[in-house]
């Protein structure tokens, strides 16, 4: 989708979308980590919404054109099975069920205006799609303020998180890799590899670090009642800029790799230099909210690489990636330096 439209709308829809796409994951998430998923009417369910979630990656590149109904029909089907799977799954345990009802008119409101928007036009496509995120967030915050019934089991959110940035670092390859089909094989070919490479090494570096271990010590440390709100900052709303900036650094990795010896357009640099910032910055609000320090190095690393994108607009493309790469590793370098002597081993 973004490829089609980098422009600065271009950016903002494809947020939106991801973040439809991230709150229906999160939800399932949430609701893995509550219920007994062995009941065959519990897994019928889930297949349900399987199939469901399948139809609408499927129509996620023409979300905004013809395939707006496409989307949202199918992504209403998985929103409102996984409040069914709540009521269902939480019978035997009153305390969560009391802590999620609140939850559930926001949670169906919330996929009737994407339902809504696929039937129209944009630009109300976009508005109500965006309505319908901001709900699902509102509904977080305010329905459950104060709730103690959530149990929240620390390793089970920081296995899936991080296997779902595993998931997107995956997709960053697969996207990298399209971008070099019709490049000639010759050195250039293989420096745009080796920097596509390590961009993406470098990416995942920084998230299996400090931050990730941070946060689920934080967590496990946090009392049972309180945990909930605590997993929601950490992982359903602090991850969501993390795993958005490395589908933006995918975009500009496609771009660098079909011309490596061009500049890259205004759409690629805002790619490359937004997304390296957006994936810094939801660190730091992970960091701050973990452990109540600044990640000084992360942010000024985005505030570098949004430098490099926006001045370097004659620079060949592998050689602007291969500047914010090494943005990156100077970035994680200084952290670990800085954080020896100031945390635990098991957190550094």
């Amino acid at each position: 989708m973004l490829l089609n439209d980098t422009s600065a709308a271009g950016f903002l829809r494809a947020a939106v979308v991801f973040g439809l796409l991230w709150w229906a994951w999160s939800a399932y998430t949430w609701l893995t980590n509550a219920i007994d998923i062995e009941r065959s009417a519990v897994r019928l369910l889930m297949l349900g919404a399987m199939a469901g979630s399948f139809f609408m990656a499927l129509a996620v590149p023409g979300a905004y054109g013809s395939q707006g109904l496409w989307f949202a029909v199918p992504y209403a089907v998985v929103r409102v099975l996984h409040v069914a799977l709540y009521a269902e799954g939480l019978k035997g345990s009153p305390e969560q069920l009391r802590a999620f009802l609140p939850l559930a008119p926001w949670f169906l409101v919330s996929p009737a205006l994407v339902l809504v928007g696929g039937a129209v036009d944009d630009p109300a496509r976009a508005w109500l799609w965006t309505a319908s995120l901001a709900i699902d967030v509102a509904g977080t915050v305010v329905a459950n303020r104060g709730s103690t019934g959530w149990r929240v089991s620390p390793a089970h959110f920081a296995e899936r998180y991080g296997l779902f940035m595993i998931i997107v670092l995956g997709e960053t390859v697969v996207a990298t890799g399209l971008g070099a089909r019709e490049i000639e094989r010759d050195g250039i070919f293989v420096v745009s590899v080796v920097v596509a490479f390590a961009a993406v090494a470098t990416l995942w570096w920084a998230y299996f670090g400090f931050t990730q271990r941070a946060a689920e010590r934080t967590l496990t440390r946090t009392p049972v009642e309180r945990r909930g709100p605590l997993a929601r900052d950490l992982y359903t709303l602090g991850h969501f800029p993390i795993a958005l900036g490395i589908v933006f650094m995918a975009v500009a990795g496609e771009k660098t790799l079909a011309h490596p010896k061009d500049p890259l357009s205004p759409g690629g640099r805002a790619a490359l230099g937004v997304g390296a910032a957006v994936f810094l910055l939801g660190f730091a609000l992970v960091r701050w909210r973990a452990v109540h320090r600044i990640a000084w190095e992360r942010l000024a690393a985005g505030a570098a690489a949004v430098a490099l994108a926006a001045t370097l607009d004659g620079l060949a493309a592998v050689w602007l990636l291969a500047l914010v790469v090494g943005v990156l590793i100077a970035m994680i370098a200084l952290e670990r330096v800085r954080l020896r002597g100031l945390l635990p081993a098991d957190v550094r």
